[in-house]
């Protein structure tokens, strides 16, 4: 295919001034023009080096699709005498285009979300066979399989479409929440910042910035040089293009990012342009834990132990330590804790389902002593360590909280209000003979009745 070369026509696509033919990649071949009459010269010039050649082309796999314009009637194009069909979807190199549509990657999205999804569930389902999977092999996995679906062509494919990116993003926070053990109504900064991935926002732009840097680099004389100079050319005439795109896409994140077209853009400005991106996610991810009531007094302003410098230092995106707890349970149930995934009356009640409404803060009371809000420090060292005094079961607090968190339920309920107070912070507690807090008698009203 080295001798491959179509002859020009006057309409031919041309990028930074050359005219642009075809393009091979093994034996796939694209052929572009810019009229009806110069694509059918290239397709009777194709046929003629087949012929020569001794080649055999496949009609049933030529396809061809219109952009631009659209046309009532549109032409016929033959290949060998045989015609050619329009098709509405295509692929080529690995990137779907679509025909007639207002974003021609909306395929490319909904086909690569489609396998991501289907990867995902089958990495999710494997707990089932081999047993639980430990959050850091889980990542590795999201890495190596999850991954290089949702970010297939974002060199190519920018994300100025919102509609096709939430396609990615919901298959991101769901592997994640799974991941991690969160439901579905967790926050979402946290599940970036305790797991040192990306959003897949941010992820696809830095892809992209990073395959611009490559493509400043490239000889003067490569394709891919000269579509980026005639997309700057673009730009600067106001016109859609990828320059344009990516424009569009810098500036709609958390602290939008610039990059100057008006002079030349060069490796200095494309470096810089990444560095403020990384800069970007991680306020994005601080102030969203810092505004959050659920989260903000334990995990802002946390140190990290930098493995470079054995120091302490603030990371906003990290794998954390206690992600590496060997007891599935405990893991689970600590992280709950942790991101406010639990069952507890403080985060339950925060949500508005089953037709019932949205509790204030301080009527969000524990279940079994009705006096206290029920959060995890109450449940952890007051109701954890009562049950602990009142059934000897020492070593035990850290399995009875994760019977709490995941269910809501423990034993003994009754005999557990005496024990539910404040004096157990710090102080040796009551005695069971002289309970402070009388349990609710059966013609008392309980806590959900007296809502209603």
């Amino acid at each position: 295919m080295s001798d491959f070369v179509l002859a020009c026509h006057p309409e031919d696509i041309e990028l930074n001034g050359v005219p642009i033919t075809n393009v091979e990649h093994a034996d796939d071949i694209m052929t572009a023009s810019g009229s009806s009459p110069g694509l059918q010269s290239h397709l009777n010039g194709a046929q003629h080096w087949c012929n020569e050649n001794g080649c055999l082309t496949s009609i049933p796999k030529c396809l061809c699709q219109a952009f631009g314009l659209r046309q009532k009637d549109m032409p016929n194009f033959h290949l060998a005498g045989h015609p050619i069909s329009f098709v509405k979807t295509a692929c080529y190199l690995g990137v779907w285009f679509e025909m007639g549509a207002k974003f021609i990657w909306r395929e490319q999205y909904k086909v690569k979300a489609k396998k991501a999804r289907v990867i995902a569930n089958v990495i999710l389902g494997l707990d089932r066979f081999i047993g639980n999977i430990p959050a850091w092999d889980a990542r590795t996995l999201y890495m190596a399989r999850v991954d290089p679906y949702l970010t297939a062509g974002c060199d190519v494919c920018l994300d100025v479409d919102r509609k096709s990116l939430k396609m990615l993003e919901s298959i991101q926070n769901m592997f994640l929440r799974r991941m991690l053990g969160l439901g579905s109504r967790s926050m979402k900064a946290v599940l970036f910042s305790e797991t040192g991935i990306w959003p897949i926002k941010y992820r696809r732009i830095y892809l992209a910035l990073k395959s611009l840097l490559y493509r400043l680099q490239l000889d003067h004389e490569r394709p891919a040089w000269n579509a980026l100079q005639d997309s700057v050319t673009l730009a600067r005439a106001q016109k859609v293009s990828w320059i344009n795109d990516l424009r569009i896409v810098l500036s709609r994140l958390h602290i939008p990012v610039e990059i100057d077209i008006s002079s030349e853009v060069t490796v200095q400005s494309v470096e810089m342009a990444i560095k403020n991106v990384k800069l970007s996610m991680d306020s994005w991810i601080d102030d969203e834990l810092g505004a959050s009531s659920r989260v903000r007094d334990l995990l802002v302003g946390r140190l990290e132990v930098d493995k470079e410098s054995n120091k302490l230092i603030k990371k906003s995106v990290d794998f954390r330590h206690y992600l590496r707890v060997k007891s599935s349970a405990h893991r689970r149930a600590l992280t709950k804790m942790i991101l406010s995934g639990h069952s507890l009356a403080i985060e339950r009640r925060r949500w508005k389902e089953r037709g019932k409404r949205i509790v204030p803060r301080e009527w969000r009371l524990c279940r079994f002593c009705y006096i206290y809000v029920e959060d995890p420090a109450h449940a952890m060292f007051q109701l954890i360590a009562a049950a602990s005094r009142m059934h000897g079961a020492k070593g035990r607090h850290v399995t009875a909280f994760c019977v709490l968190v995941d269910s809501g339920e423990l034993p003994g309920r009754r005999e557990l209000l005496p024990y539910c107070n404040n004096s157990f912070v710090g102080g040796q507690g009551p005695t069971r003979l002289q309970p402070e807090v009388q349990p609710l008698k059966a013609s008392q009203p309980t806590f959900g009745q007296r809502l209603a």
